[in-house]
C-alpha cells in the first residue's frame, strides 16, 4: 500500500519542479520558432531605427546577434543582412604590384578576429576541437560582421 502512495507523490513532485527548467528546454519546436520569429522582428525594428547612421546600425547589429546567439545558441535571423558602412567617394586606387592581405573593416572586428585566432591556437594539439571552435566562431563572427569576417585566418 505504501508503494502505491509513493508513486503519485513522486509524480506530483516532478510535475511541480518542471516549471523550474529553463524556458528553451521546455519549449517545443513550434514555441521555440515563435520565440525566434518574435526576436527577429524586434531585431529588424531596432536595425531599421538605427539605419540612418551606418556606424550605429553596425553596432546594433553586432549586439543583436550576440544576444540572439546567447539566447538561442545560434543566429535564427540569418536572413537579416549585416549593415554596411557607407564608404566615402574616393578616386580609383592605383594598381598594386605587391599582394594585399585583407584586413577586417573595423577595430571591433579586428579584435574579434584576434580573439578567435587565439582560441584556435589554444586548440592546436586537438584537431577535432580546433574544427569545432572554427565552425562555431565562424558562424558567430559571420553573423556579426558578414561573410568571411577574418580572411587571414585559415581553416584548421
Amino acid at each position: 500500500m505504501t508503494a502505491r502512495r509513493t508513486i503519485p507523490v513522486l509524480l506530483l513532485l516532478a510535475a511541480g519542479l518542471a516549471p523550474l527548467a529553463p524556458p528553451n528546454a521546455q519549449a517545443g519546436p513550434l514555441l521555440r520558432r515563435a520565440q525566434e520569429r518574435k526576436a527577429c522582428q524586434e531585431f529588424a525594428v531596432k536595425l531599421q531605427t538605427a539605419s540612418a547612421n551606418p556606424q550605429q546600425a553596425q553596432l546594433v547589429y553586432q549586439q543583436g546577434v550576440l544576444k540572439l546567439v546567447e539566447t538561442f545558441g545560434e543566429n535564427p535571423c540569418g536572413d537579416i543582412p549585416a549593415p554596411t558602412a557607407a564608404a566615402p567617394a574616393t578616386p580609383a586606387p592605383a594598381p598594386v604590384t605587391a599582394p594585399v592581405t585583407a584586413k577586417p573593416a573595423n577595430p571591433q572586428q579586428a579584435q574579434a578576429c584576434q580573439e578567435f585566432a587565439s582560441k584556435l591556437q589554444g586548440a592546436q594539439g586537438n584537431p577535432a576541437q580546433a574544427q569545432q571552435i572554427y565552425a562555431m566562431g565562424s558562424q558567430k563572427l559571420s553573423g556579426m560582421f558578414g561573410p568571411n569576417p577574418c580572411p587571414n585566418l585559415p581553416k584548421p
